[in-house]
């Protein structure tokens, strides 16, 4: 090689690097899981997409994000540990009823959504987060990824459903594994007169 070359050592081909993903999540029952994945298999085939659908076991609304990257450090795991043990709130009741893309270029979240934010799920992002302000969250659930949008849809018959615990999850994409670190039951709060 002469010293007017560089040589550039791309790796070797192959799979992405694994990305650990740390966050705090509600999770459908078997039942609204059956029936969240009736649509989105109906909704895959209609809009003729390319993608992969979830697997309903992998059915969850996001609340929050708390770790993103190569390893989870104990910090992390120890920070969302003391955010999920402070949530002092009631069951929160889900509504979805609309189907959504989100994202940009050719990767396309097909989710289940509603048209307006939801008090309990905001009271909830709130807690988990720290915000001592006023939010406004939407749930979503995301059900498939395309390589192109689709359009909005609203769903004559609603998913509905009451989420009675709040869920610690460590996904590691890109092996396509999952665990629960730590449950925390959402029950009305106790109040001693």
């Amino acid at each position: 090689m002469s010293s007017g070359q560089l040589a550039f050592d791309l790796g070797a081909p192959g799979r992405a690097p694994v990305i650990d993903i740390l966050y705090f999540s509600l999770l459908p029952d078997r039942e609204v899981a059956r029936r969240a994945m009736t649509i989105a298999e109906r909704d895959f085939a209609d809009q003729a997409v390319s993608g992969f659908l979830y697997m309903p076991d992998r059915l969850h609304l996001s609340v929050d994000k708390r770790w993103e990257g190569s390893g989870l450090p104990d910090l992390a795991v120890d920070d969302a540990l003391r955010r999920g043990a402070r949530v002092d709130l009631p069951p929160v009741a889900i509504e979805l009823d609309r189907l959504e893309s989100n994202g940009n270029g050719t990767d396309r979240p097909r989710v289940l959504t509603t048209h307006a934010a939801s008090p309990g799920f905001s009271a909830l992002v709130r807690q988990v987060t720290g915000l001592n302000r006023p939010l406004m969250a939407v749930p979503h659930m995301t059900l498939y990824r395309a390589v192109r949008a689709a359009p909005a849809i609203s769903l004559p018959d609603p998913i509905t459903f009451t989420a009675r615990e709040l869920v610690l999850i460590h996904a590691r994409k890109g092996t396509g594994t999952w665990r629960i670190l730590k449950r925390w039951p959402l029950a009305a709060p106790v109040h001693v007169d």
